[in-house]
């Protein structure tokens, strides 16, 4: 939840899920509607890069996820961000890669962003999405 400074963005928005293994970050169980809307998101490559960023966590290599009707399209992960605003306003980036770290190192990014993200997908937002460890 830093200031966002990977490009020239005229908007003020926050960083979420920008994660490295020096750096503790939360864990717990995020909902599959945040999950859902992110993939949703993730076909829109804002911030598009040349290159691509691996997870380092693992050893994953190249990692994506079906896009398109029949998941015949491919998104690849590392590459790009995902960008969403909150009911009140507030503007939310993070990498695309945010996907990987939710459904397999167990990523938990802030409640705020959860539900900005399911409902920039058009989602419906009742109950909590996220449960802290």
């Amino acid at each position: 939840m830093t200031t966002y400074v990977y490009d020239t963005s005229d908007q003020a928005m926050l960083n979420v899920g920008w994660l490295a293994p020096d750096y503790a970050y939360r864990t717990g169980i995020v909902d599959d509607r945040v999950i859902d809307a992110l993939k949703v998101l993730s076909g829109a490559y804002e911030n598009q890069m040349r290159g691509f960023h691996y997870c380092e966590f693992c050893d994953a290599d190249r990692i994506w996820i079906p896009d398109g009707p029949g998941g015949e399209a491919r998104v690849w992960l590392g590459s790009a961000e995902i960008r969403v605003e909150g009911e009140d306003g507030t503007l939310y980036a993070s990498p695309n890669l945010i996907i990987h770290y939710i459904t397999e190192h167990r990523y938990c990014p802030p409640e705020e962003f959860c539900r900005a993200a399911v409902r920039t997908a058009g989602i419906e937002t009742t109950g909590p999405l996220t449960v802290v460890e």
